[in-house]
């Protein structure tokens, strides 16, 4: 009897063997299978790799450079490659001026300082209500007359320029024509000056062409040109 069960015992230590061997088997070929199939997608992809005209990279040094800072840009605006490379670009693109409806634009780069200080001077003494007449070229005050005419520039008879009142330590406010004015573009030759001005006041306002030449080394007024008048209700 107990031989009888020890030789059971060695039939089944011998099974349990032989299928412990051949699950070992079975991995191993499976792992070569893994492996083998690893191999060949590795080739394959290293083939396909090869086979596609790759380009060359553009300006990869400053794309994967680090930036921080940058002349002429605040240093709590974070800053990537892109964004500095694209800020930095040079553009040559034209300056873009303010342009009024039935004035023009108001690009005055063309106009001299010399030029703007004649025209600011003769504008300032038109709002004021103030003598201009120095400002005009040699035999033209009539221009002048007939602008102030033609424009209906009459200071009331009854006008005082800051008098001081009885009642008050302050002065009256002088009488003046217009409150502001601004001009625009002009037109240039080698010896005049075209400019178109606008001369704005509570009441109306008013376009005027003003002729410069020069005269004696200085720049004074040819001609005025009344172009458009307008009241403030329209008319």
């Amino acid at each position: 009897m107990f031989a009888k069960s020890s030789r059971s015992a060695q039939v089944m230590i011998s099974l349990f063997a032989l299928v412990v061997a051949f699950a070992s088997c079975s991995n191993m070929q499976q792992g070569k299978r893994l492996e083998d199939d690893e191999q060949t997608l590795r080739a394959l992809t290293a083939e396909l790799a090869e086979s596609v005209p790759w380009t060359d990279e553009l300006e990869g040094e400053r794309l994967t450079a680090t930036i921080t800072t940058a002349d002429g840009i605040d240093r709590r605006v974070a800053l990537s490659p892109l964004s500095f490379i694209a800020g930095t670009e040079q553009q040559d693109v034209a300056p873009v001026y303010p342009f009024l409806e039935q004035f023009g634009s108001l690009d005055t780069t063309l106009i001299t300082q010399e030029v703007k200080d004649v025209l600011n001077g003769f504008c300032t003494a038109i709002n004021r209500a103030e003598n201009a007449d120095s400002f005009m070229a040699s035999g033209c005050l009539y221009q002048l007359a007939l602008f102030y005419r033609d424009a209906r520039l009459e200071k009331p008879q009854s006008s005082d320029d800051g008098v001081a009142t009885e009642n008050a330590d302050e002065e009256t406010p002088a009488f003046t024509f217009f409150d502001s004015y601004f001009y625009g573009q002009p037109y240039v030759t080698g010896t005049m000056y075209e400019i178109p001005v606008r001369f704005v006041g509570k009441k109306r306002s008013l376009d005027v062409l003003i002729y410069l030449l020069k005269e004696s080394n200085a720049w004074k007024i040819d001609e005025l040109q009344i172009l458009r008048a307008e009241s403030a209700d329209g008319e």
